[in-house]
């Protein structure tokens, strides 16, 4: 069971009289969306402006589907609605409550940076799972609304949380890491990416060391040692300088050296990528922090997934597809395209999707890219703000990911070849582009 009734009641109910129903000792789950309501689950519904529908509309959709209780800030005539002043509020309530109740040897990790966040929560789960109890983040839920969601779903006996913490507006990382309390925080990295709302790159960057705001008493703060000269304050660095309290060499493949304080260790990662390398740094500095085995998370880390749109390799007959399709920035952008280059001896195609919230550096950044894509065999872009760069390199370009004639595209395809989708969730996953490309090759073979 996730919460008792009579703690939910304890913290959220406005009558402190409130009772649920004596066969519902409890919940399950959490939810904010009530498609996605299991059987046992709590539902929380939200409304203008953070949410585009107001969720009250569902609730008795939710109690069909097998919610147990429900908040309203709107109704309290039925026996499973627990009447709150606000849901958003009351959302923000039961993830305080959820990070007070954890034990105080629970080890609470907040993420932020650039690039790779989810990729690195992901990893650090799975390592720290071989040492107890995990929980963290789902997906990329790391704003407003998926930080709190994701702490008020951990259960009491937590002894591991990692949760990612975003932003791309002033103001934000502050009071999500408050929230979170972490006692390890790490920035991984800062891009010139999500700047569109920022006045310059030292806004942001202050903006990322800001994850130090909720740092408990005795936290530690990693930095990535790029970063060093920005932060006053205590702080572990991990980096490719001798300096850096963790550092690497010897690049190969999926294969590395470390140091890790005065020990070396042999790195094998999960995935081929020298940038991958600073994600499976920040992973061993989270695990000399918290005084773990370096080794057994060594060894765990080899085995560690990809999450999906990331870096996920498949062979379809013969040809070998890497799905990279969630997310995009410049520098993330030039390693996989740098990656895809020395990816086997077949030929390499590159489908590029346009990059967002760059600002005033967008032009630049997608001419940049587009030289390093315009190197492989074939290069397609898709987005308007690669359209005079294209035109001026003579590279393919579309405007939008479904104007590409994927039967024509994979009857160009020979056995041996490498297909690499690079480019934002907005570009190509709403649009379901993986999986239409996926069916058109199985169809192909």
């Amino acid at each position: 069971m996730l919460w008792q009734t009579q703690d939910l009641a304890r913290l959220l109910a406005q009558d402190p009289h409130w009772q649920a129903p004596k066969n519902i000792a409890g919940i399950t789950g959490v939810q904010i969306d009530s498609r996605q309501i299991q059987k046992g689950d709590l539902f929380i519904p939200l409304a203008p402006p953070i949410s585009a529908r107001d969720g009250h509309q569902f609730i008795d959709a939710a109690l069909a589907s097998g919610a147990s209780l429900t908040l309203s800030a709107q109704r309290a005539d039925h026996p499973q609605v627990l009447p709150v002043s606000s849901t958003q509020l009351a959302l923000q309530t039961l993830a305080l409550g959820a990070r007070r109740r954890l034990s105080n040897d629970a080890a609470i990790i907040a993420i932020t940076g650039s690039s790779g966040k989810t990729t690195l929560r992901t990893w650090l789960q799975h390592i720290l799972t071989g040492f107890g109890r995990t929980h963290g983040s789902e997906g990329s839920f790391n704003n407003h609304l998926g930080v709190p969601l994701s702490l008020a779903r951990m259960p009491a006996d937590t002894q591991y949380g990692v949760f990612e913490v975003g932003t791309n507006h002033p103001g934000e990382i502050q009071p999500l890491s408050e929230m979170v309390a972490p006692t390890i925080a790490v920035v991984l990295n800062v891009l010139p990416v999500h700047i569109g709302h920022f006045a310059s790159f030292d806004a942001l960057m202050q903006e990322k060391l800001s994850l130090k705001s909720g740092l408990t008493s005795s936290g530690q703060l990693i930095l990535q040692s790029a970063l060093s000269a920005s932060e006053p304050g205590p702080h572990s660095t991990f980096g490719t300088a001798s300096s850096a309290d963790i550092h690497w060499e010897h690049v190969a493949g999926a294969q590395a050296t470390i140091t890790v304080g005065k020990r070396r260790f042999a790195l094998e990662m999960p995935a081929l990528g020298a940038h991958l390398i600073p994600t499976a740094a920040a992973c061993l500095a989270v695990i000399q922090a918290l005084e773990l085995d370096i080794q057994t998370a060594i060894n765990r880390l080899a085995s560690a997934p990809l999450p999906i749109g990331r870096g996920n390799v498949e062979q379809i007959g013969g040809i070998t597809l890497v799905d990279e399709s969630y997310n995009a920035n410049p520098e993330s952008m030039g390693f996989a395209l740098k990656a895809l280059a020395t990816r086997g001896s077949g030929r390499c195609h590159v489908i590029l999707g346009e990059m967002h919230e760059l600002g005033d550096l967008s032009p630049s950044a997608h001419e940049r890219v587009l030289a390093l894509g315009k190197t492989l065999d074939t290069c397609l872009a898709v987005g308007p703000s690669f359209g005079a760069a294209a035109a001026a390199m003579n590279v393919a370009q579309v405007d939008h990911c479904q104007d590409i004639d994927l039967t024509d595209y994979v009857s160009r395809l020979s056995e041996g070849d490498t297909v690499m989708v690079k480019g934002s969730n907005q570009v190509f996953w709403k649009h379901q582009f993986m999986q239409s490309l996926r069916q058109t090759i199985i169809d192909a073979t």
